[in-house]
């Protein structure tokens, strides 16, 4: 932490994923909703913006022993089924916009001060760090892109003939937010349910597929329940355990939503 109180991000280099111009990130949990994206990160940013389909081979999609979603590895398949790839939606984050969902990935220097150095060598491209009291780790991984939502081109991605063809298979390197300790089946925190619910209606208008969603989400997320009036965002300095309970640090979307509608006004006069 600075002299000034801020949280200092791990520096990583700028080329770890394939984006040119910010980091792709791939959202599996409710980050898939672009709605919580626009209230997590900076306000008109376009780290919220979704810019691909794509999916995650090789892995499974669990709700944790913690109530939230995971992905967990497994071992390699010459073939992509429902229970062996995870769905997801891609950005394109500032640095601005990674520093601050990684405050709430849990993967600030507050939970974890002295990160260690993945000591392996084969495998630090993508897993820089041990995960050590973060509670997700950051891991940098080939995804295959499926259907491109803006040209490719702006984030130095080549794509022959992409407006004609959105779902010709392209692969690139993506942030994913995993946790290498929870790895078994939880059941599902309350108030994660309605979040999820609201992340699933809006990557499926994007182009998950609804029987992917089915075959496997809805194992662990009941339909029917949506996000309350006042919702939830996280917290406003840190990530905290028990993300459902009611703090005085809770980001209620409710308040974002009066604050930016304040800005708005303030800024049309």
């Amino acid at each position: 932490m600075t002299e000034n109180g801020e949280v200092q991000q791990i520096a990583l280099s700028a080329d770890m994923t394939s984006s040119r111009s910010g980091t792709f990130y791939f959202a599996f949990g409710s980050n898939l909703s672009p709605k919580q994206m626009s209230l997590r990160l900076t306000s008109g940013s376009r780290s919220s913006k979704p810019v691909a389909i794509a999916r995650l081979d090789g892995y499974v999609w669990i709700i944790c022993s913690r109530g939230y979603a995971n992905v967990v590895a497994l071992p390699a398949s010459n073939q992509a089924k429902y229970e062996n790839t995870v769905w997801g939606v891609v950005y394109n984050l500032s640095a601005e916009d990674e520093a601050r969902l990684d405050v709430y990935e849990g993967h600030d220097n507050i939970r974890n001060p002295q990160p260690q150095i993945n000591p392996e060598p084969s495998k630090q491209q993508e897993v820089p760090y041990l995960q050590g009291d973060w509670d997700y780790n950051k891991h940098y991984l080939p995804i295959t892109v499926t259907k491109w939502l803006h040209d490719p081109k702006e984030y130095g991605i080549e794509v022959q003939n992409w407006l004609d063809d959105h779902t010709q298979p392209v692969s690139v390197r993506a942030l994913v937010y995993v946790d290498e300790i929870r790895t078994q089946p939880g059941k599902v925190n309350q108030e994660y349910i309605g979040r999820m619910n609201r992340a699933i209606r809006e990557s499926v208008q994007l182009g998950i597929p609804q029987s992917w969603i089915d075959a496997v989400m809805r194992n662990y997320i009941p339909a029917g329940i949506e996000v309350d009036h006042d919702g939830y965002v996280g917290t406003e300095k840190d990530y905290v355990e028990a993300e459902a309970t009611e703090t005085a640090s809770d980001l209620k979307e409710r308040v974002l939503r009066e604050l930016q509608q304040k800005q708005s006004h303030g800024t049309s006069q």
